[in-house]
Formats: structure tokens, C-alpha cells, sequence
């Protein structure tokens, strides 16, 4: 089995009303919080083929801040949405990948021990869908299968990969991961977030 890992870092960010990514939490923009917490800094990478991140909106100044452990992917599409910068980031998986773990650069309290549980269930059902539940609600982080990139390169519109587990969804395992409700979109939610840290 051998799992790419891919970030959707693209987005504008209109709601945030600043570069969402480099927005400071524990003294580190979000961008690299997230994707230290995700993979423990690197390590978890020896359980992953590869790990790209996808850029768009901001590129420029966002690039500098990422670690070399991390492959960054500019789309320059990225206005189309993010199930376009999803169907990208897919495009460019390595062709050896036999499955796909998307993650969310605003996910913020995600963290390594989260996706190595998914990767359990990968191995245990590698064949099914591998998706985070929380609020009664599947997204991500969430792993797919490559008989599904087909479907995913067909994204084109900003709903990301939400119908395909709709659509597919006795094919799903559900783990429940109370930290994947946490995201990012707006300055007070970045306000709360860093009360609840303290």
C-alpha cells in the first residue's frame, strides 16, 4: 500500500479578511502548525509516499514558510474553487499511489496520531473510502482508494469531495475524529480557537 498525502492550501480566504495560512497560531503560521501536527514535524512520512500541498491564491508568499519535507504544487486555477484544486492535486499524485489522503491546511487540531488510526483502517479495508465523522457529518481528513481518482479528477466546482462520499457512501468507513471539526475560516473563529488553547 503505499499512501500520497496532499494539503489544500489554496483558497483566498475571503472570509478570513487576511492570508489565512499565515495566520499565527503558537507562535508559527497556521500553515506550518497544521502540517507539524499532522505529520509530527516530517516523521510520520515514512508511512506515506509522498506529500504534496497544493498553493494557489498567495502563492508567493506563502512558499518561503514551508518545510522541505513537503512538495508545493502551484494551480493556478485556484478561483475555480475546491474540488478544481482538489482534481489537481490529484493529477499530479505519483503513479505508483495506491490510495490518497486529503488534508485541510485550516484543520488545526489534527494531529499525527488522527491519520495514523485512518491508515490503520486503510490497511484493515483497503479497498473503501477512509473518512473522518464528526457532527454526525463525514469529510476530511479522508483517505480514498485509487479506483476513485477518476471521480475526483471530475471535480471542477468549490464543494470538494463531499458528493463523492455521498454517493459511495456503503463503501465508507466512518472514524470518528472530534478534532476535524475544528477549521479555520474567520477571524473570530481564530480568536476562539487560541482562547482554548491557552
Amino acid at each position: 500500500m503505499k499512501v500520497a498525502a496532499l494539503m489544500l492550501a489554496a483558497g483566498q480566504s475571503k472570509r478570513f479578511n487576511g492570508i489565512k495560512q499565515l495566520a499565527e497560531i503558537n507562535g508559527q503560521p497556521m500553515l506550518l502548525h497544521t502540517l507539524n501536527h499532522l505529520t509530527s514535524s516530517g516523521e510520520l512520512l515514512d508511512k506515506l509516499w509522498e506529500f504534496n500541498i497544493i498553493l494557489g491564491a498567495h502563492a508567493q508568499q506563502i512558499k518561503h514558510i514551508l518545510p522541505s519535507y513537503v512538495t508545493p504544487l502551484q494551480f493556478i486555477e485556484w478561483q475555480d474553487g475546491m474540488g478544481a484544486s482538489l482534481a489537481f492535486g490529484v493529477k499530479n499524485v505519483h503513479s505508483e499511489s495506491s490510495h490518497l489522503l486529503v488534508t485541510l491546511a485550516d484543520q488545526v487540531a489534527i494531529r499525527r496520531e488522527h491519520v495514523e488510526i485512518m491508515l490503520h483502517h486503510c490497511t484493515q479495508a483497503p479497498g473503501k473510502i477512509i473518512a473522518a465523522r464528526y457532527d454526525k457529518v463525514l469529510g476530511a481528513p479522508v483517505i480514498f482508494p485509487r479506483c476513485y481518482f477518476a471521480q475526483l479528477l471530475a471535480l471542477d466546482a468549490d464543494t470538494g469531495a463531499r458528493k463523492i462520499l455521498q454517493l459511495h457512501i456503503d463503501d465508507v468507513v466512518a472514524v470518528d475524529i472530534s478534532s476535524a471539526q475544528y477549521d479555520i475560516d474567520t477571524q473570530v473563529e481564530l480568536a476562539a480557537w487560541r482562547d482554548s488553547a491557552d
